[in-house]
């Protein structure tokens, strides 16, 4: 897959790995759409994108900074040797060409720590709207809409704002979060850690657990020796995989040990092919 930038325009020629779809409705984020026109647009941080495919795997982008997302939709990535490497596992064949269009998507660490304590026992339209409010409240009004807000701006939100917005119990782990993460050097140091270390500093955090952890390693901090299990990977693991280890953080370890650093990717492919077989 090649691309180019033209002024505002990110344009894909032979896009045999990328599909809006498979990028964006794979778990990963929660600010983006599809308009009846079939345009594709995505909010992340104070940019924005729409996307289009205007031939066979042939796709525009028109965005505020196309820079950012190349990195953010991880163009520069080869992924076909990574599903060449991922291929060899017959087991994992029917989700890899269903989801040839999947990318990990590379994130603002804040936006993904912020969406995912959001996400714990929570369903994906509750999450959008949740972090829809929180942007238009305090997030800055830009021509596409609204930024996702600072970590200044979100220090001013309070229990009851966020129980306004629809996050429930994990109002006050919000909360503490925030403070922690404005505060302190939690945020530099983090990015400086192995996945081990970090996956440890993470769950002292308020409001994250050991899938919101990985979660966070994975779409945040760009660490793919980690396996995220929920609900749908669960299912994979039992249905697909034969599994009967019922503790999350074992089976999260299984994956790890079978696919080694290639995990996020294939829990991603598994992930998002799953959930189209419901």
């Amino acid at each position: 897959m090649k691309y180019e930038i033209l002024g505002d325009k990110i344009i894909l020629h032979d896009a045999d790995t990328f599909t809006p779809d498979g990028a964006l409705a794979s778990g990963q984020v929660f600010r983006f759409g599809c308009e009846k026109d079939g345009t594709w647009y995505v909010f992340s941080g104070d940019n924005a994108a729409k996307i289009r495919e205007i031939a066979p795997k042939k796709y525009e982008i028109v965005s505020t900074n196309p820079k950012f997302f190349v990195n953010y939709f991880d163009f520069d990535t080869n992924y076909d040797m990574i599903l060449s490497r991922l291929g060899k596992f017959e087991i994992l064949r029917s989700a890899l060409d269903y989801g040839r269009g999947v990318r990990l998507l590379r994130q603002p660490l804040v936006e993904v720590i912020i969406n995912f304590i959001i996400s714990a026992n929570n369903n994906i339209p509750r999450i959008q709207k949740s972090v829809e409010k929180i942007a238009e409240r305090f997030g800055e009004k830009k021509e596409f809409g609204y930024a996702f807000p600072t970590l200044e701006s979100l220090s001013r939100a309070s229990v009851d704002d966020f129980v306004s917005f629809g996050c429930g119990y994990r109002a006050p782990y919000l909360v503490d979060t925030i403070a922690r993460l404005k505060n302190t050097d939690f945020l530099a140091e983090l990015k400086g850690m192995d996945t081990v270390s970090a996956r440890k500093a993470l769950l002292t955090l308020k409001g994250v657990g050991p899938k919101v952890a990985d979660c966070i390693l994975l779409f945040g901090l760009n660490k793919y020796d980690v396996f995220p299990v929920d609900t749908w990977i669960d299912k994979v693991y039992r249905e697909d995989f034969g599994g009967t280890e019922k503790n999350r953080k074992k089976i999260a370890a299984y994956f790890v040990d079978t696919f080694g650093a290639d995990s996020g990717y294939c829990q991603q492919y598994l992930f998002y092919y799953k959930r189209s077989l419901r």
